[in-house]
């Protein structure tokens, strides 16, 4: 069965005891940021909150604070498994002759149901608003030094073209019909609109599950985001095409603002964001709402940001899962990858089945160019270690890296604007770190020392493993 909606999802968490309803009365200034992040960080359930001091709309939080629900979500459906399918369609080679045509027809029907589709209305658009007023929206303040309060939950749609994209941008609400929106430059939905798109949004709240996690995962243009959204629910996304402005979004979702870029700038910020430190105030450009629409009676989901881990530290290990099997298809030679969620996608560890000199700072170079902000420190190893164990990791940087000959530095590199390490905003430096082993053409024409367990002879090891277990057995009998 495909979670079709966030309701639906929510049912799913009561049934398991994952989600409760909060009774007391809750500010969004500062009180509503304190409690989602002390449940995040106790292990706590998702909450619905009704009572909120502001008069807003309701407010769903925690949704993914654990990995468990995560999973939920997905319905037991393994993401790097899900998107293998999406790799398996783009190898498709060209039909030869009859039989390999209809072949190749055959494979491309399968996915036909994972295609986003049209429908004429939906429960997003339940509602037409009377009066444009975000004041109604559940937007927060969740440090004391921000200036106003932000949406931190709202999915913004954009198009392009025939192309569409769809992420998590941060909106500084700055008037009953006006936002800040906050997208970086190297952004694919800031792209689109300065490439000549409209310059009009969806910002959607609310949609299925799988949706909400795809908006935190960079996909690289123009492999498109919803197609592969619609592999991991295990259906293709109903949408609806905007009332008042050319974006499609989600049909199934609890509320939706269609807004356009006015063409003006407002200063943005200070805001606590995902790194646990204040961003930089910069400014960025307006939105006007034009209509909003919704549910009769929506929930609005809300997350907040702050020192990892948080519930973003879930999105990051989720977003790893789906890119995977897209990078082993640009790069064959990629065993695995691991974004550690307290290293916030700055800190990326590869392991790779080195063939030639130099492979490894390949690897980094082109891991940069398709996420120039992302993968700020980059650490590659041989396929044999396993990257998800941080000793195996330190053993191979250990024993493997000559830092004069295997730590590349590139300066005036493009860099996320969040980062507080650069004061230049969006420029800053990259370090990869050659963690392999050296072939000769990196050695000094020398041969590599030999691993000392590469030869270690099996009949001695078979031998002391019976004597253990012989011992063990004996331990064991005697207690």
């Amino acid at each position: 069965m495909v979670i079709k909606d966030l309701r639906e999802y929510l049912d799913r968490l009561r049934s398991k005891g994952e989600l409760v309803e909060l009774n007391e009365e809750v500010s969004v200034d500062l009180e509503l940021a304190a409690l989602l992040r002390e449940l995040i960080r106790s292990g706590g359930p998702a909450v619905v909150i009704r009572r909120i001091k502001e008069k807003t709309l309701p407010v769903v939080g925690n949704l993914f604070g654990k990995w468990d629900r995560v999973v939920m979500a997905l319905e037991g459906r393994d993401p790097e498994g899900s998107v293998s399918e999406l790799v398996s369609m783009i190898n498709l080679r060209a039909p030869e002759g009859l039989l390999d045509t209809l072949k190749s027809l055959g494979e491309l029907r399968r996915f036909a149901h994972y295609f986003p589709r049209f429908v004429s209305d939906g429960p997003v658009r339940e509602y037409e608003w009377r009066e444009v007023d975000l004041t109604r929206i559940p937007a927060i303040r969740q440090w004391p030094r921000e200036p106003g309060r932000f949406i931190t939950f709202g999915i913004t749609f954009v198009k392009y073209g025939n192309y569409r994209n769809f992420g998590y941008y941060r909106l500084q609400v700055i008037g009953r019909d006006r936002f800040i929106m906050h997208w970086q430059p190297w952004r694919r939905s800031a792209m689109y609109s300065e490439l000549g798109g409209k310059g009009e949004v969806a910002v959607v709240f609310g949609p299925d599950p799988v949706t909400m996690l795809m908006a935190g995962v960079s996909i690289p243009h123009p492999l498109d985001k919803l197609l592969i959204t619609g592999i991991l629910r295990g259906d293709g996304i109903e949408l609806v095409r905007g009332s008042t402005v050319d974006v499609d979004y989600p049909a199934n979702a609890e509320l939706v603002i269609e807004g356009e870029l006015t063409g003006e700038y407002a200063r943005e910020g200070p805001f606590g964001d995902h790194v646990g430190v204040y961003s930089i105030t910069k400014e960025y450009p307006i939105v006007r709402v034009k209509a909003i629409y919704s549910r009769r009676d929506p929930l609005i989901p809300v997350t907040v940001t702050g020192k990892p881990v948080l519930e973003d530290g879930n999105i990051i290990r989720f977003g790893t899962r789906v890119v995977k099997p897209i990078l082993r298809l640009l790069m064959p030679e990629i065993v695995d990858i691991e974004i550690p969620p307290e290293g916030l996608g700055y800190i990326m560890i590869v392991s790779i089945r080195k063939r030639y000199p130099g492979h490894a700072r390949r690897v980094m170079l082109t891991l940069w160019g398709l996420v120039p902000v992302l993968g700020k420190v980059i650490i590659v190893t041989d396929h044999d270690v396993d990257i998800h164990d941080p000793g195996q990791v330190m053993y191979a940087i250990a024993a493997h890296v000559n830092p004069a000959r295997d730590v590349l530095v590139i300066n005036d590199y493009p860099v996320e604007e969040l980062d507080p390490s650069t004061p230049i905003p969006n420029l800053g430096s990259k370090v990869g770190i050659d963690a392999t082993r050296k072939l000769p053409e990196e050695y000094g024409g020398k041969e590599y020392p030999v691993d000392v367990d590469t030869d270690f002879p099996k009949d001695v090891i078979d031998r002391v493993s019976r004597i253990i277990s012989s011992v063990v057995r004996h331990n064991a009998s005697n207690k």
